[in-house]
């Protein structure tokens, strides 16, 4: 070691410690130090520890614990608005910042318990029921600000229905749900389950498979239908500049994409506010006329599962005040959401109900009304495209003609006359004269044997038939054939009615039920009786009031009325009334001052103003619902002219679709008195009390003007 180094300085600290229980005292000489130290201790540590208590404001009471007694929220079925959630003592309740999900112990004691039949299988619960078990305890994630623009309030609202109820578990729930979602503007369109994303990418994918082997095996052959190949452009250019670019669309097609955008946006938008602005017209038009368009209403579990899912989403936007601005509006739409839970699956319960055996006895009496209609001039005129060639096609067509005449006169100048034969149009037309003329000589000459040489002789009694099998099973067209049993037998026996009533105004419309009325006490019918006899003797043969007082005995009434609108625009349901071919009476055609009125006995009938009365079965009252609409044929009775002979054609009853078969109008029998019975056929839908088309969404021109 150097001697000339010197060693480390060592410093030394002197501690003093002193150990005692008792809390450190600050010293008087220092109090603004430790105002500080206790200013700075509240700030990084923001909370009250007891003791000390604090001291009891003036004028309110401590309750002890053991006199504590807990209460409840007061629920109001119906609040106002502006309503205040109070508790059992009266005082304000405050909504809490943040919610705790349950345990998994807790969601095992709030399951619900399975429901067992009585020979022990267990139940499965709709899932309407298991909503309804868990409504009122389901809360928002965070409440909802008031502020907020409304399409963004309900973007976030349905977000927090759907988070909060399994929807995934079913999958018609969930193609319901995004229908809905879809009428209000919040999604473009409704997406298909993955699975069947699956199925058509790899049926795409077979097909495109098909169709490049179809082009490499037959390309070579030289088929007439076979189309041309698709032309390919082949680009050449730098690679890396290829890669690095941008791929811009042209100035149009960018042009086109960014105004289709800003369309589909503004539809999106004018669905939204149509829902926002009035919430029951747009649940009505939902459920009637958006389920019609999508072909919702003809499924028995979407006209079930619709209206229920509509109610509990209704009541969701009610219950946590999203929309306290349209409450009334609201509460109006789930009266509607309630009445379509009973309607809409009972259109299917009355359109198996309707025609009853009243209107299908008069449709066996009288033959079929339902087969042709009145088409308007504007309707035979329609679109000429379809019944006119065009003349383009005509005249190309000429051209055509023309070459074919000249090339045939060139291959008749080459190989001569003789050999070839140019069949024109005018010879075609004779040719056609002539097999009409052998074919009317063939069927004079069958119906007189005499007339044919050749024909068979027919079989002598006696002799065996050739060619007939004896003791071979007959068909199932001759064997078990009974006569059809006319539903009025049950009720009139042999009627008279054939005899003494005929059709009179027949129309084709929309109609709603006005009132059902059960047949009067069969008393009371004996009493209004005024001919026929002593009671229980039969009237005489050709007596209509007779027979019209028996029908009114016997059978219910519905009145119905027009349905107050029609071909609201150019797809609508309801169309307007309309006169058919074989309508006999006095009725006006058309919804206008000095419309034409079809001759005819008796009143004019309005089928835009008039009500009628529909007679039915007894038991068919049960199942009719007054407010809903029948979409039918409506045909009327009228009594006959008993001088004029009544002639039947048995074409008109024994074939179902009498396509064809030239006949007087109506059924049989001159109408001289039209009555106020009617019956129906062709029923060809019916629909909720609430129904309501769908309104045109607007059009380009509308969004960007005439010019777009």
């Amino acid at each position: 070691m150097d001697p000339t180094t010197t060693a480390p300085e060592k410093r030394t600290v002197d501690v003093t410690v002193n150990t005692t229980d008792a809390p450190p005292q600050a010293t008087a000489a220092a109090p603004e130090r430790s105002e500080e130290w206790s200013q700075s201790v509240k700030e990084t540590n923001p909370w009250i520890t007891f003791p000390p208590f604090p001291a009891v404001p003036p004028g309110v009471e401590l309750i002890p614990f053991k006199d504590f007694k807990p209460l409840g929220i007061q629920i109001v079925d119906e609040p106002e608005p502006g309503h205040v959630e109070v508790d059992g003592l009266g005082i304000p309740t405050v909504t809490l910042r943040v919610h705790h999900d349950l345990t998994e112990m807790e969601k095992r004691k709030r399951k619900n318990k399975k429901k067992v039949a009585a020979d022990g299988t267990v139940i499965r619960q709709a899932w309407y029921d298991e909503w309804e078990d868990n409504e009122s305890s389901r809360r928002l994630s965070a409440p909802i600000d008031s502020s907020l623009p409304r399409v963004e309030r309900l973007h976030i609202a349905t977000h927090e229905f759907k988070s909060g109820r399994p929807l995934h578990q079913n999958q018609d729930l969930t193609n319901l749900w995004n229908h809905f979602r879809v009428f209000l503007g919040l999604i473009a369109s409704v997406q298909p389950p993955a699975a069947r994303k699956k199925i058509a990418a790899i049926n795409q994918a077979m097909a495109a498979q098909q169709e490049a082997y179809d082009d490499d095996v037959d390309g070579e052959d030289e088929m007439p239908n076979a189309s041309a190949p698709k032309e390919r452009t082949v680009l050449i250019g730098d690679q890396n500049e290829s890669r690095n670019a941008s791929n811009p669309l042209p100035s149009s097609t960018a042009e086109e994409s960014q105004k289709r955008s800003e369309y589909y946006r503004e539809v999106r938008n004018e669905k939204s506010d149509r829902f926002l602005n009035d919430a029951e017209k747009c649940i009505k038009i939902f459920l009637s006329g958006y389920y019609r368009d999508r072909g919702m209403a003809f499924s028995e579990k979407s006209c079930r599962d619709g209206p229920i899912l509509l109610d509990f989403f209704l009541k969701f936007l009610l219950r946590h005040r999203i929309f306290p601005e349209m409450e009334k509006s609201l509460k109006k739409a789930i009266a509607v959401a309630e009445l379509a839970k009973k309607e809409l699956p009972h259109t299917f319960v009355l359109s198996k109900t309707v025609p009853d055996g009243f209107s299908e006895g008069c449709k066996l009496l009288y033959g079929s009304m339902a087969q042709a209609f009145v088409w308007s001039h504007e309707e035979e005129a329609g679109d000429s495209s379809d019944t006119l060639e065009p003349e383009a096609k005509r005249q190309k067509m000429e051209e055509e003609m023309k070459g074919v005449a000249a090339e045939a006169a060139v291959l008749q100048a080459a190989a001569g006359a003789e050999q070839i034969e140019v069949v024109t149009e005018d010879l075609m037309h004779d040719m056609e004269q002539e097999m009409k003329d052998l074919t009317a000589e063939g069927v004079i000459a069958d119906k007189d044997p005499s007339a044919n040489p050749d024909a068979e002789a027919a079989p002598v009694w006696g002799e065996p038939v050739p060619d007939f099998n004896w003791g071979a099973p007959e068909t199932a067209a001759t064997w078990d054939t009974l006569p059809t049993e006319s539903p009025f037998f049950k009720y009139l026996g042999p009627t008279a009615l054939p005899l003494t009533h005929t059709t009179g105004v027949i129309e084709s419309s929309t109609r709603r039920i006005k009132s059902v009325t059960m047949p009067p006490p069969s008393n009371t019918q004996q009493k209004k009786k005024k001919k026929g006899g002593k009671d229980g003797e039969p009237a005489p043969l050709h007596d209509p009031e007779a027979v019209e007082r028996e029908l009114e005995g016997t059978f219910a009434k519905m009145t119905l009325v027009p349905w107050p609108e029609w071909d609201t625009y150019d797809k609508s349901d309801v169309v307007k009334p309309r006169l058919l071919r074989d309508s006999r009476g006095a009725a006006v055609t058309d919804d206008c001052e000095g419309a034409e009125v079809t001759p005819g006995p008796g009143p004019v009938h309005n089928p835009f103003k008039d009500e009628i009365t529909v007679y039915i079965e007894p038991s068919t009252v049960d199942k009719i619902i007054v407010g809903m609409g029948i979409d039918a044929t409506w045909v009327q009775l009228a009594r006959v002219d008993p001088n004029v002979p009544i002639e039947l054609d048995p074409r008109l009853f024994n074939n179902l679709w009498p396509y064809g078969i030239e006949k007087e109008p109506g059924g049989p029998g001159v109408p001289v008195a039209p009555t106020k019975i009617w019956y129906m056929e062709q029923v060809r839908a019916v629909h909720p009390s609430f129904h309501k088309e769908m309104i045109p969404l607007p059009t380009t021109q509308d969004i960007f003007g005439e010019d777009a």
